[in-house]
């Protein structure tokens, strides 16, 4: 049984898709363009197939089959007269069925039945191995998604550890960053103090020596005057002497 659900896996189930449109796209076609087109989707359809089937083996994906598929896997096949648990189905939910009472109903299901000699026990077992076959295809799925879903925990996991541990190495390297700007800033601070005293001393020297310079121009005209007033008294005196 187990072979029969890997022979209907879903990327053989693609492949059979991909092979029917190509029988359709070749019977459709017309003389050699319609031959070309068919070959071309037969070896597009191939290429798809085996890329999917790549991409399975690598990591589970959830692509469950179709019920056909899952009878046909467990070896379920209709009756040559198509009385299955499908036709009745079919029959109850069918517009001749509607609003009738449910006896009336199983009335005519029993006629019917009846009438193509198909027994109620050959629809009851029918009805009853497909139920048993989609139990088992859901157990079966059930337990192949239950394990990736359990390792895509675990995965999920360790992706939080390594992102703490790339999260604490970040941290260090901002940390360091913040160090090294405060160091920085602090030796920056003593420059800018350091250059302020500079630049203070300067100014005070330049202040010093122009007050200097401004000074010296205004002694010269009362050295001058002093000058001529002691020539002016020297000669003066001889005058007085003479006379």
């Amino acid at each position: 049984m187990a072979r029969k659900w890997l022979e209907l896996a879903p990327w053989q189930n693609k492949r059979e898709r991909v092979s029917a449109r190509t029988a359709e796209s070749s019977e459709h076609g017309q003389g050699e363009n319609g031959r070309e087109n068919s070959m071309q989707a037969d070896s597009f359809g191939k290429k798809e197939a085996e890329g999917h089937k790549t991409e399975c083996v690598a990591g589970f994906q959830v692509d469950l089959l179709p019920m056909e598929d899952i009878y046909r896997a467990a070896g379920i096949t209709n009756s040559k007269k198509g009385y299955s648990i499908h036709k009745v189905v079919e029959m109850l939910n069918s517009e001749h069925m509607v609003g009738l009472a449910n006896d009336t109903k199983r009335a005519a299901v029993m006629v019917a039945l009846e009438a193509a000699d198909i027994s109620l026990g050959q629809v009851q077992q029918d009805a009853k191995t497909r139920q048993e076959a989609l139990n088992r295809y859901e157990a079966e799925q059930t337990k192949l998604i239950e394990a990736e879903w359990t390792r895509k925990a675990e995965e999920n996991i360790r992706i939080e550890e390594e992102l703490e541990r790339v999260k604490a190495q970040y941290a260090a390297r901002v940390k360091r960053n913040l160090d090294e700007a405060a160091r920085e800033k602090s030796v920056f601070d003593r420059w800018l103090a350091m250059k302020q005293q500079e630049v203070k001393s300067i100014s005070a020297a330049m202040d010093l020596c122009l007050k200097r310079e401004v000074a010296e121009p205004d002694r010269t005209p009362l050295t001058n005057a002093a000058a001529a007033g002691a020539g002016t008294s020297a000669a003066l005196i001889p005058s007085a002497t003479k006379a």
